[in-house]
């Protein structure tokens, strides 16, 4: 056994200090279900012919390298960072002879893995915030981080894993949903596609690890646009059987492989498709908007507020009754650096929340002039066309038809984003004017009400179950109030 470095961006102060207080946070750890990696590694070897050699080449706690041996592979090779976690390894899985363990950072043995293996078995470690690879010298081993300053981890073990299969080999990898589905990791579905042919992807909710996550099976073969994908989602362990007995009855998604792949791969996309209710016509967003921008704020010493000012706009003043100032009374100094003119609103301006998993798709308009101020770049501010009443768009943002389209555009892991490209092409229905004049008197009243400090709770619930029930034609607008 030999020790390499863990390649990593160094921590600096504070909020990235913080992050790597925890010893699983500096290595990108997030360890695997048992249940989980065993179904991976059953699923593995249907594609497979022979159990000759398989890798985990992160193997963390071993929960890969168990079920391989039992499975009968002649070696089972786990290479894993954290000494501790080797130790405990080797005495855990047993294995005899069979185990080969080796302390070292995989990226750094990349030569001596290549073409070795029939299978590869991984939860490699994530990015997730700052755990970046930057050494330039590593990078340039892979062609995925060849001229670039840093490249996220989990990339870079992608590709490790497709080289380290022989010809024919399968590969299962748990990756961070924003490889399958983020538009700047489209050049790495791009680099995938050019070396394997992936036979199924499966989503796994937020149960399986807090990063949300899918794992990719694939065959290291030329891919071909008519393959095949089988696509599904787990929501729990249970999950994880019923989708094995709908693989062997052939039961999946079949796309073309490159369209599938290189725009959206993620299982949800497909497997979630929207039904909107055709009462009304259904518009792009982008088309009825006039504009649609990012807000902006400065960070480090530059990020000062004052006691008084001009409002600073944040996600937690963005609420499902309007902009509720009290929530977060922060203020910036007129023309200082925090005084973005691209960030300003007015009144009619929607403040979209963009990011947070908690919050991301929240909306609310500016109704007043003391509501209006400097947006945070947590938010995107659009400014819709005549034909679209800000104060309808809010509520219609609270429906289900809203939530279930917003689920699809969601991107990243860790923290969930939404981009403005997809969001322009959220459809929005669009009832005559005076359907949603109505629902924009009571988004005003509602906002004004709440604003006094009178009990909306209830009411607004009401008025959603009213606007969907109109969507879906159940109602006559006349009835609403």
């Amino acid at each position: 056994m030999h020790q390499l470095p863990l390649i990593a961006t160094p921590p600096t102060k504070r909020q990235r200090e913080r992050h790597f207080q925890r010893r699983e946070k500096v290595l990108g750890q997030f360890f695997t279900p048992s249940a989980l990696a065993t179904w991976a590694v059953e699923q593995a070897i249907r594609w497979i012919d022979h159990r000759g050699k398989a890798l985990d080449p992160a193997c963390g706690d071993g929960a890969f390298l168990r079920p391989l041996l039992s499975a009968g592979f002649k070696e089972v090779w786990g290479i894993d960072v954290d000494l501790i976690l080797l130790t405990q390894c080797a005495t855990r899985c047993g294995g005899g002879e069979r185990l080969k363990l080796q302390q070292a950072n995989a990226l750094a043995v990349l030569k001596e893995l290549q073409g070795r293996f029939d299978l590869v078995v991984t939860n490699p470690p994530f990015s997730a915030k700052y755990g970046r690879v930057n050494e330039k010298r590593l990078l340039h081993q892979f062609e995925l981080g060849r001229g670039r300053s840093s490249e996220a981890v989990e990339a870079l073990f992608l590709e490790l894993c497709v080289k380290a299969l022989k010809d024919g080999g399968v590969l299962a990898i748990v990756l961070p949903e924003g490889i399958f589905a983020n538009i700047p990791q489209r050049r790495v579905r791009v680099w995938l596609c050019r070396h394997v042919t992936p036979l199924a992807v499966v989503s796994l909710s937020r149960k399986f690890f807090a990063a949300k996550s899918c794992v990719l099976f694939a065959r290291k073969e030329p891919a071909t646009l008519d393959a095949p994908v089988l696509l599904a989602h787990a929501e729990s362990d249970e999950d994880l059987a019923g989708i094995s007995r709908l693989w062997q009855e052939g039961k999946g998604i079949a796309k073309p492989l490159l369209s599938l792949l290189l725009s959206d791969m993620s299982p949800l996309h497909h497997l979630k498709p929207v039904q909107l209710p055709q009462t009304f016509p259904l518009r792009p967003l982008g088309e009825l908007a006039q504009g649609l921008r990012g807000g902006a704020t400065e960070y480090g010493a530059k990020r000062q507020f004052v006691v008084s000012g001009i409002p600073f706009l944040s996600a937690k003043t963005v609420t499902p009754f309007g902009i509720d100032l009290r929530r977060d009374e922060r203020f910036v100094a007129p023309n200082s650096p925090m005084d973005k003119p691209s960030a300003r609103t007015r009144i009619g301006d929607v403040l979209f929340v963009r990011v947070g998993v908690g919050c991301v798709g929240r909306t609310a308009v500016v109704l007043n002039e003391d509501e209006t101020g400097v947006a945070d770049d947590y938010l995107y501010i659009l400014r819709f066309r005549s034909e679209m009443l800000p104060e309808f768009f809010a509520l219609f943002a609270q429906t289900r038809f809203f939530r279930q389209q917003l689920e699809n555009l969601k991107r990243g892991t860790g923290t969930v984003t939404v981009p403005q490209r997809l969001l322009k092409e959220m459809l929005v229905p669009l009832p005559p004017k005076d359907v949603q004049e109505r629902f924009a008197f009571a988004y005003r009243n509602l906002h004004e009400r709440y604003r006094r400090g009178e009990s909306a709770q209830n009411l607004l619930p009401e008025l959603i179950a009213q606007l969907e029930n109109l969507l879906e034609g159940k109602v006559d607008v006349k009835t609403v109030h």
